[in-house]
């Protein structure tokens, strides 16, 4: 008895990890499904290049687009129509009746596999079968099978749902009459017939099989074979196998990609029937509808905005019943907490006496520690502050004799030179002074004394400030001047920090011309780290 209670517990045990292992591999798939919808679209725009460059044949050509057309048939709709309609054209200018028979069942697929079914028929209607090779009789009654399959199974009315199914019976057969050539195909839609006509579960799960051993992974008739052998295992109860081959071919759609698709959507609501992963089953509706949208599927995108809102509603359930019980729990917390707060009132009130004297000495002392602090930091700040006013104090003291300075030493010329205009007018010498009155220029002992005054006067009020230009400036072009004076660069950048912008007033003010001032500036600019904002952080400097 303990061992096959034993036995019962690692099965179910085996089950639940083979059902977690085949999800978490779903899941994966899912997550990298963004990565396969890029490869595949870069092969299609490998195969774009390919039709741009390829010959001028037009047989090859409309070979090609209908290469690309299968690449788009189950990945875009808005794609696929575009080139079956450029391929159709294009036949109907060559008047190829083969490749206009083909493009045109192209499009006719396409119509009825996003809901577009009186479309679809107009276009099959205007197909001759009679004259179509066997390749494409198949192509022709295979898609007039997928189209009766789509209508009747999104009709409402049942008269016009048997009409539809009895027609997809009659072109299903004829569809396998047409297909030796294609084996695999047949052998699917065999299967299809056993369990549609004949409704054999077992044979067509068998045939299904089959399909499923002969066919890659990575093929849309492995997914369709995959997808229908789902359902045959629902129907037998074969619950696990169900399951598993749903989860099978929801991998191959994400993964191929299939944007045209029901996996996704059937697994979604076979989780959301028995509760088992309500946030999974709303992942996997997104992302089914996430791909109707992209393929232009409409039926798709009703089908699944419905039972996302199935699946909100069973969420809601969940809620409201957790809701109850943490109510309940709740209620209990609560009456426990009431009578914890009961029989600790009166320590409680005797402990808060005690902490609150201890808070309000604490309070105090921290207060007192801030207020000290507080002090200590004013009066460091009023030290300073009486500092930098001597230092300022005696700048300005500084200036104001270098200024009477230099105003005496004007007057003086100015005085001397009022002397020597008498002096020239008394004795009739207007054109000596005329000549001597044209001169602009100071003399050099002149210029030399406002230099040094002006270097001086500048460096008390920056001393840094030969240091701080040079900061701005790449180690190779430093100026290094003598100590107290000032180059003539520096002098042009100094003016500039006093705030004297226009190079005319620059040369005004130090006897050069504008010329000279603009060179002197565009030099040391090139040299400058930040050329953009050199002039600007200049102005910014001891600020």
């Amino acid at each position: 008895m303990q061992r096959f209670i034993l036995s019962l517990l690692i099965c179910a045990f085996t089950v639940e990890a083979s059902a977690s292992s085949i999800y978490e591999r779903l899941d994966s798939a899912l997550a990298a499904h963004s990565q396969a919808v890029k490869a595949k679209e870069d092969h299609i725009d490998r195969l774009k290049n390919i039709l741009t460059y390829a010959s001028t044949d037009t047989t090859q050509l409309l070979a090609a687009l209908s290469g690309i057309f299968h690449e788009y048939r189950y990945f875009r709709f808005d794609s696929a129509m575009a080139y079956a309609g450029r391929g159709l054209s294009l036949a109907t200018e060559a008047r190829n009746p083969h490749y206009i028979a083909l493009f045109g069942i192209h499009q006719a697929s396409v119509l009825s596999a996003s809901g577009l079914y009186s479309e679809a028929t107009d276009v099959l209607a205007s197909i001759d079968s009679s004259r179509l090779d066997s390749n494409l009789k198949f192509e022709y009654y295979n898609t007039l099978y997928w189209l009766y399959t789509y209508w009747s199974d999104y009709c409402i009315d049942n008269a016009y749902r048997n009409s539809y199914w009895s027609l997809k019976k009659q072109y299903l057969q004829l569809a396998i009459d047409h297909a030796a050539h294609k084996p695999a195909h047949k052998l699917y839609l065999q299967a299809e017939r056993e369990l549609y006509v004949s409704h054999d579960h077992r044979a067509a799960l068998n045939l299904y099989r089959q399909v499923l051993a002969a066919q890659p992974h990575d093929t849309r008739l492995y997914s369709a074979a995959c997808f229908a052998a789902a359902c045959c295992c629902e129907s037998l109860g074969y619950k696990e196998m169900h399951e598993k081959l749903l989860v099978e071919c929801a991998i191959t759609d994400l993964s191929t990609p299939v944007m045209e698709n029901l996996s996704l959507l059937t697994l979604a609501r076979l989780l959301y029937s028995r509760d088992a992963d309500m946030a999974r089953a709303e992942s996997y509706i997104n992302a089914a509808i996430a791909d109707a949208e992209f393929f232009g599927n409409r039926l798709r995108i009703l089908h699944g905005t419905s039972s996302l809102s199935l699946i909100v509603d069973k969420y809601k359930a969940q809620l409201s019943k957790r809701n109850v019980s943490l109510q309940l729990t709740l209620a209990a917390t609560v009456v426990c907490l009431l009578l914890l707060i009961a029989t600790s009132v009166f320590i409680a009130r005797q402990k808060c006496l005690l902490s609150r004297r201890k808070e309000e000495i604490s309070c105090r002392n921290i207060q007192l520690e801030y207020l000290n602090k507080r002090l200590s930091q004013l009066n460091d700040r009023l030290t300073l502050s009486n500092e930098h006013l001597i230092t300022t104090n005696a700048r300005r003291e500084n200036l104001a004799k270098i200024y009477i300075d230099l105003c005496s030493h004007f007057i003086d010329r100015f005085e001397n030179y009022r002397k020597l205009v008498c002096r020239k007018i008394k004795a009739k010498q207007a054109d000596d002074l005329l000549l001597h009155s044209t001169s602009c220029r100071l003399s050099d002992e002149d210029a030399e004394k406002f230099f040094a005054h002006f270097d001086k006067a500048f460096l008390d009020l920056y001393p840094s400030f030969v240091e701080d230009l040079n900061a701005l400036l790449t180690p190779d072009a430093a100026i290094s001047p003598e100590p107290g004076r000032l180059t003539p660069e520096l002098r042009i950048f100094a003016l500039i920090r006093l705030g004297v912008k226009e190079s005319s007033e620059i040369a005004n003010l130090l006897f050069y011309t504008p010329r000279t001032i603009y060179n002197y500036r565009s030099t040391v600019k090139s040299h400058a780290r930040c050329k953009d904002s050199f002039e600007d952080d200049v102005r910014r400097i001891a600020l």
